[in-house]
């Protein structure tokens, strides 16, 4: 069965810690898609989600390091954060459905590493806590390495998106899948509460257009400069590979200096 929503969003923890901190038109705007999001996911009924998210230094550190990793837990238990204003919740996931998966990019040409024990931090639990809020949907996590180099460069993780997009399309189950994270922030750097505008919006718009020789030409140093928090993107680049020719119908950009945050959205409406 064919993939059956797609979305992208920013998973900023100032979403949930610190909402009152933003502009009130702007927040209103952020939620509002955030509400289109949920609205989607909720009519497209998966079955299943494939989370394509970040690592924060939750689960690894640098005695290991690996370009992307799946997880194969029966459940993920988030957010880590004690101050992130999200309940704990008990994530369910579905190892089957991720070790398919991985013997499909092991058998065309990508390895990732996999974990059957993962913890969720702000990266999977803020866009959890709008777009299914009830947590009750299974849930494969995708971790990507955006901390440490060398990382998975854009144009891989593109390509990883191709070789997951035939997986999921030939998947009995409705598969949504939704990226999570950036866009443009330099957390906890010198360049902390930096905003990349031009940036924020050229991104977007090769992402609306489906350009995807654009999107997988980005390199590290070009990312990079929207702040270290920007690398997160990877996560919307192998997205973008994942839903090759089909194109979003809907996006929203809100630069929120309080969140020190791009923050984005898309929706491919796949049912339409």
């Amino acid at each position: 069965m064919p993939i059956v929503y797609a979305c992208a969003a920013s998973h900023a923890p100032g979403l949930t810690a610190w909402r009152e901190a933003a502009a009130p038109d702007q927040l209103a705007k952020v939620s509002d898609a955030f509400e289109k999001l949920r609205q989607g996911l909720a009519a497209a009924r998966p079955d299943r989600i494939v989370l394509l998210t970040s690592e924060h230094w939750t689960n690894f550190f640098f005695d290991h390091v690996g370009a992307v990793c799946f997880g194969r837990a029966e459940f993920y238990e988030g957010p880590v954060e004690p101050w992130l204003k999200v309940p704990k919740h008990k994530v369910p996931g579905d190892p089957a459905l991720s070790l398919r998966l991985l013997e499909y990019c092991y058998a065309n040409g990508f390895e990732p590493s996999h974990a059957q024990e993962m913890k969720f931090d702000h990266g999977s639990m803020v866009p959890l806590s709008f777009l299914t809020p009830d947590f009750n949907t299974p849930v494969v996590p995708i971790l990507f390495n955006t901390l440490a180099a060398p990382r998975c460069p854009p144009n891989r993780c593109l390509q990883l998106g191709e070789v997951l997009g035939s997986a999921l399309d030939a998947a009995p189950e409705r598969i949504a899948v939704i990226a999570t994270g950036g866009m443009s922030h330099d957390p906890g750097e010198r360049n902390h509460g930096f905003i990349d505008t031009d940036f924020d919006h050229a991104f977007m718009d090769a992402m609306m257009k489906g350009d995807r020789s654009a999107i997988g030409a980005y390199t590290d140093a070009q990312i990079l400069a929207a702040g270290a928090g920007a690398m997160e993107l990877l996560a919307w680049v192998c997205l973008a590979g994942i839903m090759r020719n089909r194109l979003p119908s809907f996006s929203s950009y809100e630069p929120v200096k309080p969140w020190a945050t791009g923050i984005g959205h898309l929706r491919y409406d796949i049912a339409a």
